[in-house]
């Protein structure tokens, strides 16, 4: 379609034109209606299920009973003004605009005559309301979560955030798709050449459609090598984190049709914080915070430190001898390993695809062939059952799966080489990991900050839940326009004056 074609002043040119891209008579969603305004023709186009019929119908109730006297002259004007009582209205003069508006459950209407076109935004989304996060689960605080649908999402952030300057832009992705897709921060506090880099990569994707939604854009502009399986963005499903990093300068893109909340940058404690911890007390949120992070290195750690101890047994001072397998099994310890990771993911992801009625019995039966019956038989020691438990419970200590899943694979990674080059190759393995960790960067910023560049006030804060009160500074890596998060007085007095 021509980008640059006009609404034509003859309204069956800009019916059949319609009629003919939309698919009108073919596709029976696409809802096409003809009115009489006055002594003028009029025309409307919609989707059927994407509008208010009932808020419309008043609308056009209205409108239909102007006196054809009125409209001699100015009739577009007049309806726009004195009729369309719609507080959602505006014109356009483009079709290829009109066109997009329709696809996205605004509603057209033409009048003869007229340059331009009305358009209703009065739009009802199949939608499901705010329920609690399946992921990130609290025992206090809100229980409402984002949803598939983009206005509710902002609603939910702005009223945790009545800022005046918090911003929702919207970018349209996907030539056939149209994707919106809203890039939301906080105008006089996140840093504006973020805002343009989000909004240069975002305008920069070209694709036909985005139906894999917020992941599918993570990856046309997170940047860096799209083999490095480490989390570049974090996703959230509750408004109050998003909120909460929007205040320290972070931007928030919102994928209409997804409920997850893209959060960017991110470094990696961004993946190992959890909301729980800040409901709690700041030392009981501090030890949580702690055996997080313990499990986490334990998940990564444990297995093949344990498999390079027992491969290289002479190294083993003999207050450790009780860490060697009383009963190795069958199979090499190395392969058992790998097979326990094998069957563990299987187990995992046939409990995510069948029906949550089924998932606790297939867990039950998964446990219970990998565990019980693998060891009986004499295939798996008691041993590696043990540590890939262990590790498996720490990965899922994280509230990011993407972070998880990352873990995971490193850990698999790690067994590999430790099975080739058993205690030397587990400090290469880690020395490659960390060395990874320390090149890599989120849209600018450091994932290893506040560790690597060094910053102690900033590390403290990560490593422990410190008191609300005392976090009175933004993120310095983020580069934000106000860095103090307390007001003074003159700051104040300004604003009063």
């Amino acid at each position: 379609m021509d980008e640059d074609r006009k609404v034509a002043k003859d309204i069956d040119v800009n019916i059949n034109y319609l009629k003919d891209s939309l698919g009108v008579g073919e596709s029976f969603d696409i809802v096409f209606r003809e009115y009489k305004i006055g002594r003028k023709r009029a025309a409307s186009f919609s989707i059927n299920g994407m509008t208010n019929d009932v808020l419309l119908t008043n609308v056009f109730q209205d409108m239909l009973t102007l006196n054809p006297d009125e409209l001699s002259m100015n009739t577009l004007q007049k309806v726009f003004y004195t009729r369309a009582t719609h507080s959602q209205v505006k014109m356009l003069d483009n079709l290829q605009d009109a066109q997009n508006s329709v696809l996205s459950g605004e509603m057209l209407f033409f009048i003869d005559g007229e340059t331009q076109v009305i358009v209703f935004d009065a739009r009802a989304y199949p939608a499901r309301m705010p329920s609690e996060s399946n992921i990130e689960k609290v025992t206090r605080g809100s229980r409402d979560s984002f949803v598939e649908t983009m206005p509710f999402n902002t609603a939910l952030i702005r009223r945790r955030l009545r800022d005046p300057n918090l911003r929702f832009e919207i970018v349209k992705i996907g030539v056939r798709s149209q994707a919106d897709v809203a890039i939301a921060y906080i105008k006089d506090i996140t840093n504006p050449d973020l805002v343009k880099t989000i909004k240069q990569r975002l305008n920069a994707i070209e694709i036909d459609g985005v139906p894999m939604a917020e992941k599918a854009i993570e990856e046309y502009i997170a940047g860096g090598s799209k083999w490095n399986i480490l989390p570049k963005v974090r996703y959230t499903e509750r408004p109050d984190v998003a909120a909460v990093h929007l205040l320290e300068g972070h931007i928030c893109l919102i994928v209409d049709t997804s409920p997850n909340i893209m959060i960017l940058p991110t470094t990696i404690w961004h993946h190992v914080q959890h909301v729980e911890e800040f409901h709690q007390n700041v030392v009981v949120g501090s030890f949580m915070r702690l055996v997080r992070l313990i499990g986490i290195v334990f998940s990564l750690l444990l297995p093949p430190l344990w498999l390079a101890l027992v491969l290289q047994r002479h190294v083993l001072p003999e207050s450790l001898a009780f860490l060697g397998p009383r009963d190795p099994g069958i199979i090499p310890i190395g392969f058992q390993f790998l097979l326990a990771e094998l069957g563990l993911e299987l187990v995992r992801m046939a409990t995510v695809h069948v029906p949550s009625a089924q998932s606790t019995a297939l867990g039950f039966i998964g446990a219970f062939m990998l565990g019980e019956f693998a060891t009986k038989v004499g295939l798996f020691g008691n041993e590696t059952i043990f540590y890939v438990a262990v590790a498996a419970v720490g990965a899922f200590a994280t509230p990011s799966m993407e972070f998880a899943m990352a873990t995971r694979v490193f850990r698999v990674l790690l067994i590999l080489v430790v099975m080739f080059f058993k205690i030397p190759g587990l400090f290469i393995g880690l020395l490659a990991i960390l060395i990874l960790m320390a090149t890599t960067k989120s849209f600018g910023v450091p994932y290893l900050w506040p560790a690597v560049p060094f910053n102690y006030s900033a590390l403290k804060d990560v490593l422990f839940r410190l008191p609300i009160p005392s976090k009175t500074l933004r993120p310095s890596v983020l580069k934000p326009q106000d860095t103090d998060r307390v007001e003074t007085d003159q700051e104040d007095s300004g604003k009063k004056s």
